[in-house]
């Protein structure tokens, strides 16, 4: 394998159909990723998205998560196992499709060839989406369309923004995975896993631009396309340029009761790698008063963002507030009546100002506050509630 870091290209002067039927064709690419590992500790947050008591699938997300792309060859190649291109080791060209010859007689190649699969690596933010039910090949690829069309429509994304590929692979869909391909990130991922109506936000919108009514599921396609109506799928719905290895799969009348069921679903965040259940009880574990605890189960009754941590020590600071938010640099305090003292409220003000000025965030919780009021002046923090 060859890790593709530098390379140079021709300008074409004329695009002609082979530019199509290359597209078209397409290669085998094989796209897999790693979560970033921080202290010791897999970063990624680990969502369930229920209908009642029915859970419809989980969520994973991670923040600058390393991502593979692997380039097998042409997908139309006769031996499926033979894997990669040939690349001339000492000039850096590559052989053409059909054969290692010099049709190039600008860039000869030398003697010197071998075969190799060329990728490329690369950190974005990445999330996965896996169907409790597993579902076929069809109704996947049509997921992996309108999920994709949805977000870009809720968030305003333009398509080279964010990108989605089936794993472990096109004959094999299993999951769904969405990344954000734009430089930066735009940050709607982390929305998506983390706000609990963000993915039924989506699925409405994924629907709408599928011509069914979110609520009531009535096609509207001959309304909305006019003579021209839409039956498995239209360049008004969900065909692109980019996925026409998928036209043939697409039909969105068979993921209309699935969308459905998504727009009526709550997504309930865990701000770990472990399930909100058992991510709660070990913070439950860890807490060190009952007010503690109260705290807590009142953000996981709303469903709201849990903490990453509980009793975490900040070193630089040299405090340990009762809870932490990793991916926010935020201290959570909560307060009891020990700290109505004057002496108290001097020594919790330098502790806040400390932290401030390196950086962090730190929220105080009071016993006789309104926890949700304060709750709700944070929404990037916690999440909002829904309606």
């Amino acid at each position: 394998m060859v890790r593709l870091q530098n390379v140079t290209t021709k300008l074409a002067e004329r695009i002609t159909c082979d530019e199509e039927e290359r597209q078209r064709i397409g290669y085998d690419v094989r796209t897999t990723l790693r979560f970033a590992d921080v202290d010791g500790r897999l970063d990624a947050r680990r969502a369930e998205i229920v209908v009642g008591d029915r859970k419809l699938g989980t969520i994973r997300y991670g923040d600058a998560a390393t991502i593979w792309r692997i380039n097998l060859g042409w997908k139309n190649r006769r031996n499926t196992s033979d894997f990669g291109f040939l690349l001339d080791v000492e000039r850096g060209f590559w052989a053409t499709n059909q054969q290692a010859d010099d049709r190039d007689q600008e860039d000869p190649m030398s003697a010197q060839k071998r075969k190799v699969v060329p990728y490329v690596e690369d950190r974005r933010n990445a999330m996965t989406l896996e169907f409790a039910e597993r579902h076929d090949e069809q109704t996947m690829a049509t997921l992996q369309a309108a999920l994709k069309r949805g977000i870009q429509s809720l968030y305003q994304l333009e398509p080279d923004e964010l990108a989605v590929d089936p794993m472990p692979g096109p004959a094999d869909r299993r999951l769904l995975f969405f990344y954000e391909a734009a430089e930066g990130g735009a940050g709607v991922l982390r929305q998506v896993a983390e706000e609990p109506g963000a993915l039924a936000a989506v699925a409405r919108a994924a629907l709408e631009i599928c011509h069914f009514d979110p609520s009531s599921g009535a096609d509207l396609a001959p309304a909305s396309a006019g003579e021209a109506a839409c039956e498995a799928a239209c360049y008004d719905c969900l065909l692109e340029y980019g996925n026409q290895p998928d036209h043939k799969l697409i039909d969105r009348k068979k993921i209309v009761e699935i969308l459905r069921d998504l727009a009526g679903a709550t997504t309930l965040a865990s701000a770990g790698p472990r399930g909100r259940a058992d991510h709660l009880g070990e913070l439950l574990s860890a807490c060190d008063s009952e007010l503690e605890r109260r705290w807590l189960q009142t953000l996981y009754d709303a469903n709201l963002r849990l903490p990453s941590h509980a009793q975490y020590l900040i070193t630089a600071c040299a405090t340990r507030p009762d809870f932490y938010y990793q991916a926010d640099n935020t201290a959570i305090f909560i307060d009891g009546p020990v700290h109505d003292d004057d002496q108290a409220r001097d020594d919790d003000e330098v502790i806040m100002q400390n932290l401030l000025a390196a950086g962090y965030l730190a929220i105080r919780f009071h016993h006789a506050a309104d926890w949700l009021a304060v709750i709700d002046q944070c929404p990037d923090i916690f999440g909002g509630r829904r309606p």
